[in-house]
This record gives C-alpha cells, sequence and structure tokens, in this order.
C-alpha cells in the first residue's frame, strides 16, 4: 500500500497537535529521519512510502519544517526532519531550525527512535558528530544509515568505507546489526532496513 502525507509543523505552536501516540487518527509509533541537505532523505522516504510524497530537490535547504507521513505497509509514522548544516541559510534561520527540532524531539512521546542519516562517502562529519551528541543527550535512540551507497563503485571501496563507518561511530555505541548501508536509487541493503523498522 502507498503512504500517506499527515500533516506538516511549522513552528512551536503547532506542536501541541501532537498528543501520545495518537496521530491523524492512528495510534502508530513515529520514527525520525534527520540528517545533513542533500543526504537524501526524501529519496528513502519516497522509497519506504511506495509513493513520492516527499519533496525531492536538488537544491538543499529546502525541507524546514517536520511533514509527518503515514508508512502504511509496516504500520508506523515517518518524521521528516529539517536538514542540518545548509551553509546558505543565515545564522539566525539555523538557530530557529534548531531549536525547533529540539523542542518537538523533547514533546513527542510517541518518538521511539531517530535514524541519523550519513553520506556513505562522506561521513560522519564534524556537523554529524554534533547531532548525534545531541541526541546521545536527550537519550533517545538511534539507528544509523549511510545513503548512497551506489556512489561507492566498486566492493573495495564499499568495504573500506563500511570499516572506516563502523569505527567512526563506535564512540556512539553504534552496534553493528544498527548501521545500514543503502541506496535508494539502485534500491541496496533496503530490505534488512525495512526488516528492522518495521519490528520496532
Amino acid at each position: 500500500m502507498a503512504g500517506e502525507f499527515l500533516l506538516t509543523i511549522g513552528n512551536t505552536d503547532q506542536l501541541s497537535q501532537i498528543h501520545g501516540q495518537g496521530l491523524g487518527g492512528y495510534h502508530y509509533p513515529r520514527f525520525a529521519m534527520v540528517g545533513r541537505s542533500n543526504v537524501g532523505k526524501s529519496s528513502l522516504i519516497n522509497v519506504l512510502l511506495g509513493s513520492r510524497l516527499a519533496r525531492v530537490s536538488n537544491q538543499p535547504g529546502k525541507t524546514r519544517n517536520l511533514h509527518f507521513y503515514l508508512w502504511k505497509d509496516s504500520k508506523k509514522i515517518i518524521v521528516d526532519l529539517p536538514g542540518y548544516g545548509y551553509a546558505r541559510a543565515s545564522h539566525t534561520e539555523r538557530d530557529r531550525w534548531g531549536e525547533f527540532i529540539k523542542a518537538y524531539l523533547e514533546s513527542d512521546e510517541g518518538l521511539e527512535r531517530v535514524l541519523v542519516l550519513l553520506d556513505a562517502r562522506h561521513g560522519p562529519t564534524e556537523i554529524d558528530c554534533k547531532a548525534i551528541q545531541f541526541l546521545s543527550s536527550l537519550g533517545i535512540p538511534v539507528t544509523f544509515v549511510f545513503t548512497k551507497f551506489d556512489e561507492l563503485k566498486n566492493q573495495s571501496m564499499r568495504a573500506k568505507r563500511r570499516k572506516e563507518g563502523a569505527a567512526a561511530l563506535k564512540g556512539f555505541q553504534a552496534l553493528p546489526d544498527q548501521i545500514f548501508w543503502v541506496s535508494a536509487k539502485e534500491n541496496l541493503g533496503l530490505k534488512d532496513l525495512i526488516h528492522f523498522l518495521s519490528d520496532l
């Protein structure tokens, strides 16, 4: 079944729409996706939903609100958080995004996990590490998803990056079975990720 758009929240005053598990009439667990701008978050969400509901753009920084989607097949709600690290945004705007995201994460009682999306070619970067540390400080369970795995063109390169990525995340107590390497474009690694998320 194709997914469904539920609602958008654009400021802290609207967070009162979220109460406990219920959202849009659905009492389903929620997990959020966060990552650097242009990490491929929208593409991954669309693959999971089986529908092009999340806007995919070549211009980073387009997602500035919280978007909630119903993932019908797994009976979950996906929360699309604004991307971080968008250099062209003003300091004031970046601070506003940060406070908005923090307010959401602290107020959503139905949020069970955050997926931190990392670029398989580069991550985790310094700003990724800061985001992970922030989530850890809130006590929110984190799962790591390296995107754009197809950009690593051979098995040797992929094995090298897997080793480097696992080593970089070791300090965050990342369990090997909670680090995923995927490509929404080439459908790589998605089966394991979907199985993991469906069982949450």
